[in-house]
Order: C-alpha cells, then sequence, then structure tokens
C-alpha cells in the first residue's frame, strides 16, 4: 500500500471476527487521534462506551440511539493501533497528533469450519490509515495561501480593469483640449458677426 510521506499505515489479515462490528469500530475512530482511539476501544471494552449500529439494536445511554460493546473486535484492533503508532514512532512522526485518516474493513478469506454442517467462519481484514498532524496543518496553510493569493489576483485584475476602462488626460491632451475649445468660440463669434452684417 502506498502512502505520502507523513503518513503511516497497518493492515491486520483474517481476524476472526464480524465485519459488521469493525466496519462500526472504524467509523467510530476515524477522525481521532491514535492515543484517543485507543483509549475510547478500551472503554468499549469494559461496556462503558457502546459503538454505535444501525439496525434493531438496543438504546443505549448518552446521545447515540442503539449500539453494542463489539469486545472481541475491539480488542484486536487495539493492537493493530499500537502497530499505526509504532510505524509512526519509526518514521519519525509525532505519535500523539497522528490522525486516523483511513480506517476501513473488508471481508477476508472465509474458511470452513469442521463439522457436518460446514458452517463458514467469520474473518474480516481492517485497514489503517495514520495522518501526522503537522502535514494537515500544512495542507491547510497551504491552502490559505492559494486561496490569498487568488484574492489578490482577482484584486489586481478589477483595477487593470477599471484602469483601462477611465479615460487618461495627460496635460498635452488637455491643452490640446481647451484650444480646441478656445477656436471653435472665436469661430462662433466670426460667423456671428457675418450673420449680423449680411442683416444689415
Amino acid at each position: 500500500m502506498k502512502v505520502g510521506k507523513n503518513e503511516v499505515f497497518a493492515v491486520g489479515r483474517n481476524y476472526s471476527f464480524s465485519q459488521k462490528h469493525a466496519s462500526a469500530i472504524c467509523k467510530f475512530i476515524k477522525g481521532k487521534t491514535i492515543p484517543e482511539a485507543i483509549a475510547t476501544l478500551e472503554k468499549v471494552k469494559v461496556m462503558k462506551i457502546a459503538v454505535p449500529m444501525k439496525g434493531e439494536l438496543p438504546h443505549r445511554k448518552g446521545d447515540m440511539e442503539r449500539g453494542r460493546y463489539p469486545v472481541k473486535a475491539s480488542h484486536y484492533i487495539i493492537k493493530l493501533l499500537k502497530c499505526l503508532k509504532g510505524n509512526a514512532a519509526a518514521k519519525n512522526l509525532d505519535e500523539d497528533a497522528t490522525v486516523i485518516k483511513l480506517a476501513k474493513a473488508d471481508r477476508g478469506e472465509t474458511p470452513m469450519r469442521i463439522g457436518r454442517m460446514g458452517r463458514r467462519g467469520k474473518s474480516t481484514h481492517v485497514t489503517l490509515v495514520g495522518e501526522s498532524h503537522e502535514s494537515i496543518k500544512a495542507k491547510k496553510s497551504l491552502q490559505e495561501k492559494s486561496k490569498e493569493a487568488k484574492e489578490e489576483h482577482k484584486r489586481e485584475r478589477t483595477e487593470e480593469e477599471k484602469a483601462r476602462d477611465r479615460p487618461v488626460h495627460t496635460k498635452a491632451e488637455e491643452l490640446e483640449a481647451k484650444e480646441h475649445a478656445h477656436e471653435t468660440h472665436e469661430t462662433g463669434l466670426l460667423r456671428r458677426k457675418e450673420k449680423e452684417i449680411r442683416e444689415d
């Protein structure tokens, strides 16, 4: 799996728990830092916090409508989160500021269980990707800078358009305009005098 310079990942394969539970936990911890996610799942393990889930489930205390306590899935995902934390340390990233950018659960290989019925066992792959908080800040600052640059460029363009539309009057043009006005005034006076002479 390819990740960026400020990103780390950890993959757990063929876990023997429900994909539904894993997906709910992934959705629950996404956007949290690694220590926050571990602390939250530790509370799920001792049934102090329920993981929100959809379907016909019992209501739980708090803001959520429905939820369960997937203890087994939480136990294994905590181990995977610790691996992710170790990978962040190996990459010289701030472990406490690494945010879980991606968390997903996929269906794994389905082994057949021993017995007459041949029931299929549960198998789930879990993928976690963490991103350093510093890189998130850098992205935000770059976005803000690009936004400011665009606004400045737009402002400059509007000023240029206004300057283009505005009539330019140099001193030479003003003198020429005055002379032309004076000439037209004198010409008008001469024409009036000629008209008066003709009438007389």
